[in-house]
């Protein structure tokens, strides 16, 4: 009798160990458009917004309370392979109340940037570089849905 029991609690414990095992991360089921959309910078002292728009263009909009007459459009394709990241950003538009000045750049933005998605919150983790020595970085932002 003690024998069966051993036996059916090492099954069970084998099984257990096989399906932790091979448990998904949740980063391989997003779908090839999760990041498609609108999505709004989570409070910062500005605001950020990033539109993610198909073909992989991306639209960085940043604007500063304390500046109502300034605003800076940044526009380039984006690259998200699995939990990957990055954006390169090839124009800017800088509007101030003297009028708007195109010019072309040449950013990447969330270098080595890996990002996920729940609950309608965006997270990006990526490199920044202030100073002399590269800054682990993390940035929210939030879904911005339409409500027709």
């Amino acid at each position: 009798m003690m024998k069966r029991y051993l036996t059916t609690l090492m099954l069970l414990l084998s099984l257990s160990v096989t399906m932790i095992s091979c448990k998904k991360n949740g980063i391989e089921n997003l779908s090839k458009d999760a990041l498609t959309g609108t999505w709004q910078e989570v409070s910062t002292g500005y605001n950020r917004v990033l539109i993610f728009e198909p073909g992989n263009k991306i639209t960085i909009l940043i604007k500063m309370s304390q500046f109502a007459d300034w605003s800076l459009k940044l526009t380039g394709k984006y690259v998200a392979d699995g939990d990957n990241l990055t954006a390169k950003l090839t124009e800017q538009t800088e509007k101030q109340a003297s009028g708007s000045v195109t010019t072309p750049v040449n950013y990447t933005w969330f270098d080595k940037g890996k990002f996920n998605i729940k609950n309608f919150v965006l997270t990006v983790n990526y490199k920044t570089y202030p100073a002399d020595a590269p800054v682990d970085t993390e940035t929210k932002f939030n879904k911005i849905v339409a409500i027709d």
